[in-house]
């Protein structure tokens, strides 16, 4: 193939992903792989998605012994947490624009390959630092599932798809905290806080080979770029190539840009703070609470993460398919009617979540503050998870629909937004909750949360309107 056959020019990129439905005409387009390919993809992706929250959550069970080991208060301990979580929100800042401009498989494979190194050297860590050090460069490394996967979606899968496949990896990054908590108890309980980074390098290890042997690049800008046509095994070993002028100082902000459009951003604080305070909220309360009130030892706090992880799985079962539904209707009403899609048609799919999630959150507090026997504050927590998928999958969809060539970045914007606040929460809930009761404490979390649910359903007054009129500046080639 000729040199200018090779060449992808910066004008064609524009126009390739800004069209995603066009590329179902073209042969060797991502979007017409075999079903199987696909589908084994999004397996991989959701695994990484469910990372990030898995790796924070693990070691939470061992809060007490890793403040015995090292001399210092639970509270500092749960820094370690705290931390983690921070830099979920901060690293994508980085991977996003590199994704954008070297494609989705690099940065799968070296984040994972950071990820797998800083956990194998933090299971030796001597010292609270060198431990947090390794904690930081392990986040670092693995938040690259928040933002890749929905990118990754936005390639292989059409619009009508994106809501139940979306849903997937949305739901793992639900799962990911509840499925730490319950295996970092038994763990830490029967083996030593020690292999729980052992057990992230060995998770991460494992995933790095299958990324390296088995996912391809799914941009299919940069497959052009590259000369890739029809899948073949030898394609895993080209080396990738940097499309022009994907690196400037626009394309690490670019995120931040998109806080101009005020439905994106009504619709990220809302899921933001629903995240916050129904998953690490209340995540970094149980070990102190259960083991002060209920005498949990590191295993029965680890099993008590069994009701989100319930929550979530029934949460799911309704998001996705309530959230496609919706917007086959809508574009069924639309075409009879000759008017545009009303992408806001999808958010109705997270009301209920608007009710069940700060209810959920209030049993959680208020049951746990009387004492009541252990399973009423489960429950609370399980529902306010329940309460969080319904919330997660149509919110998080909606912004992609509203920017589909800017996947990446929109994302990035949820992923900050939401993993910022999650780091004030361990700073500041414990606090209140010893003040003021528990009661009371998650009771005035649950009146935050509805007050942002209260602005976001502007989005469903004015979205059309904003989406239309508002014009990102600085963000290039917007639909």
């Amino acid at each position: 193939m000729d040199d200018d056959k090779l060449e992808v020019s910066q004008q064609e990129t524009r126009a390739v992903e800004a069209v995603p439905h066009d590329r179902m005409l073209v042969e060797h387009s991502p979007m017409n792989w075999p079903w199987l390919r696909k589908h084994l993809i999004l397996l991989q992706c959701a695994f990484h998605a469910a990372g990030p929250g898995f790796t924070s959550a693990l070691l939470i069970p061992a809060t007490v012994p890793l403040a015995e080991k090292f001399g210092i208060t639970p509270q500092k301990a749960s820094y370690l947490t705290a931390v983690h979580v921070l830099f979920l929100g901060v690293a994508p800042f980085l991977w996003n624009p590199l994704m954008s401009a070297f494609g989705r498989r690099p940065v799968l494979v070296v984040t994972m390959l950071l990820s797998c190194v800083a956990a194998l050297g933090g299971g030796f860590a001597q010292s609270y630092g060198t431990l947090m050090t390794a904690r930081v460069f392990q986040s670092i490394g693995i938040s690259s599932g928040l933002v890749v996967s929905g990118a990754v979606v936005v390639d292989i899968f059409t619009k009508e798809e994106r809501g139940r496949k979306n849903g997937i990896w949305t739901q793992m990054v639900s799962l990911g905290a509840p499925v730490g908590g319950i295996v970092g108890g038994p763990v830490v309980y029967y083996i030593g806080w020690r292999w729980v980074m052992w057990l992230i390098a060995i998770c991460n290890g494992l995933q790095f080979l299958a990324y390296l042997f088995t996912c391809p690049e799914t941009s299919y800008a940069h497959r052009q770029l590259s000369g890739l046509g029809k899948y073949r095994f030898s394609e895993l070993f080209i080396l990738p190539k940097k499309m022009p002028g994907r690196l400037g100082v626009r394309s690490f902000i670019e995120p931040i840009l998109l806080l101009q459009s005020p439905h994106v951003t009504l619709v990220a604080f809302a899921y933001g703070v629903t995240f916050a305070i129904t998953s690490p909220g209340i995540s970094v309360i149980v070990p102190l609470a259960t083991g002060q009130f209920y005498n949990f030892s590191a295993v029965a706090q680890g099993l008590f993460f069994i009701g989100p992880l319930v929550g979530v799985l029934l949460g799911e079962l309704i998001a996705g398919p309530a959230s496609d539904w919706l917007m086959y209707r809508e574009r069924g009403r639309a075409a009879s009617t000759g008017r545009d899609v009303r992408l806001e048609a999808r958010l109705v799919a997270g009301l209920p979540g608007y009710s069940l999630a700060p209810l959920g959150v209030i049993i959680f507090g208020v049951t746990l503050e009387n004492h009541c026997p252990w399973i009423a504050p489960c429950i609370g927590f399980a529902l306010s998870n329940f309460g969080l998928q319904l919330v997660t999958t149509p919110l998080k969809t909606y912004c992609m629909d509203c920017y589909p060539s800017h996947s990446g970045s929109v994302l990035q914007l949820i992923n900050a937004i939401r993993q910022i606040i999650s780091f004030t929460v361990p700073f500041w809930s414990p606090n209140l909750g010893e003040k003021v009761g528990y009661g009371l404490g998650f009771g005035i979390e649950a009146i935050l949360m509805a007050f942002f649910y209260a602005c976001s359903l502007l989005v469903f007054w004015k979205g059309g309107y904003w989406r239309r009129a508002v014009k990102v500046k600085g963000l290039v080639d917007m639909d």
